[in-house]
C-alpha cells in the first residue's frame, strides 16, 4: 500500500470516527451488541487514535490539530489556514510533508 492509499484509508476512517466513538459508548453503557461488530468499531477507532499519536510524535501537535480539523471535523483547508495565519497553499505544502512522514510507502 502506498502513502496515498494509506492517507485515503485514514481519511475514510476519520469521516466516521465520531459516530463510531458514540456507538462504542452506547455499547458500553447498554451492554448490547454483536461482539464482532463491536470489535470492528473498536479496531477502526484505535486505528484513527493510534495514527493521530504517530502524527503528533513525528510532526508535532500543530500538525495533529490541523489534520484533526481537516479529517475529523470536516473543516476546509481555507478555514484551517485562516485560523492559523497561513495561506491555503502553505497548509497544502505542510500536509504533503506530514503525509510523507507518517504514511511512508511500503517497501
Amino acid at each position: 500500500m502506498n502513502k496515498k492509499e494509506k492517507w485515503q484509508a485514514f481519511k475514510a476512517s476519520c469521516r466516521v470516527y465520531k459516530s463510531e466513538k458514540e456507538t462504542l459508548s452506547l455499547y458500553h453503557t447498554n451492554g448490547q451488541g454483536d461482539d464482532v461488530f463491536y470489535s470492528f468499531l473498536q479496531d477502526d477507532v484505535d486505528f484513527v487514535e493510534d495514527t493521530f499519536c504517530i502524527i503528533e510524535d513525528k510532526c508535532g501537535t500543530s500538525a495533529k490539530v490541523m489534520i484533526w480539523l481537516l479529517c475529523v471535523e470536516g473543516k476546509t483547508q481555507i478555514e484551517i489556514a485562516e485560523k492559523y495565519g497561513l495561506t491555503r497553499r502553505a497548509l497544502q505544502v505542510a500536509l504533503y510533508k506530514w503525509i510523507d512522514e507518517v504514511f511512508e510507502d511500503d517497501m
